[in-house]
């Protein structure tokens, strides 16, 4: 094996010069001979001829690279070959990205839910067509069953460019219960009369939402008992509330103008680089932001960063006379915005009161309520 990596010639006057150069710089050449007195051969190794080569001490002289040995073959080689290189690494990438490029989603087997409902929930669980698919065909099965109540199996193939779904739809069973009256908000029974089935409440009880106030009544009929619809006339009256709370001391965080900026980068859902310097703010606000680092996913390289943006607290005191009027307007418009449409009024109140230092608005609205069924 040769010592140096290039054999070259020179042709050119004052090479004798160009040796002390060579002798004031430390570049060693090999196996030197003068053909003739303009002309010159020999050996030099990788790093010496690019030291040379940037110091310009060929340039007076006519260069040829005779033959090239060890590192010097390998990297003339890579520059002569170096397009075919780069044309073999391209299509090796576009094949991997469009290998796991999701071109079409096909669903089978649905009936009453629409395509457009598991496409969506598809593109909710990012994904989605002309997009790299990191996602296996277990997560996306879980994630579809866990998230429609209405399928009841699921199985997920990919072929090739292609997303198979295919779905099995639950049966709904058709119920022949006959639901009881129910209290539809918080209320007190003012009056009832039970026309037929079993009441459950008394005049003056409060009652909750979602409570039972007539069931149905159950009879024997022919050997199998046979529930009759409850029917019952019930007047009560609903207090709808609306609370709105001030705070005479309230804390505001603001910006200080310092933040703190974590990065990473990802190629094909692997982490390639990331910088994550140690937080010391105590209180922060953070913005994230993912985004490609190349238009049209020419590399699906990513770029994900968060920012911390540092905050103090500051104490902001309010007075609440100045507050009172605008206060008194939420509270009530936040009442009438709980009242059930063809309700009417019978009485509205606002009450103040006042717990360490804090002040709470209260507008109760009482509306009678009747049911009959």
């Amino acid at each position: 094996m040769k010592g140096y990596s290039y054999y070259i010639s020179l042709e050119g006057l004052n090479l004798n010069r160009l040796f002390n150069n060579f002798n004031k710089h430390g570049i060693k050449v090999f196996d030197c001979s003068r053909p003739n007195y303009k002309t010159c051969e020999f050996g030099i190794k990788f790093l010496d001829y690019f030291k040379a080569k940037k110091l310009n001490l060929f340039n007076n002289f006519k260069l040829k690279i005779k033959r090239t040995f060890n590192l010097g073959f390998f990297v003339n080689n890579l520059i002569k070959n170096m397009g075919l290189y780069i044309g073999v690494i391209v299509v090796t990438l576009i094949c991997l990205i469009v290998s796991k490029t999701t071109l079409k989603i096909n669903v089978l087997g649905l009936e009453n839910i629409s395509e457009d409902e598991i496409v969506k929930s598809l593109n909710n669980f990012n994904v989605k067509t002309w997009q790299i698919n990191t996602k296996s065909n277990e997560e996306i099965e879980k994630y579809l069953k866990q998230n429609n109540e209405n399928i009841s199996l699921v199985s997920v193939v990919k072929k090739g460019t292609n997303l198979i779904v295919n779905i099995k739809e639950k049966i709904e069973k058709q119920s022949t219960d006959i639901s009881p009256i129910c209290a539809e908000y918080n209320m007190v029974i003012n009056s009832i009369e039970v026309g037929q089935g079993v009441s459950h409440v008394s005049v003056g009880d409060v009652v909750k939402k979602g409570d039972i106030l007539v069931s149905p009544k159950q009879v024997l009929t022919n050997g199998e008992i046979t529930k009759l619809k409850p029917l019952a006339k019930i007047d009560a009256t609903v207090w709808i509330t609306g609370n709105v709370e001030f705070k005479t001391k309230d804390v505001k965080y603001v910006k200080t103008g310092k933040k703190l900026v974590w990065s990473s980068y990802e190629f094909g859902g692997v982490q390639l680089f990331s910088s994550t310097p140690q937080l010391k703010f105590e209180n922060y606000e953070k913005s994230v932001y993912n985004d490609y680092v190349f238009k049209n996913m020419f590399l699906p390289i990513k770029l994900n960063r968060t920012i911390f943006y540092e905050t103090k607290a500051e104490t902001i005191t309010k007075n609440f006379e100045d507050n009172k009027a605008e206060l008194i307007k939420q509270s009530v418009k936040l009442a009438y915005s709980k009242l059930p449409k063809g309700l009417n009024v019978a009485n509205e109140n606002t009450i103040i009161s006042e717990s360490n230092g804090n002040y709470y608005v209260t507008t109760y609205l009482q509306v009678n309520f009747k049911i009959e069924g």
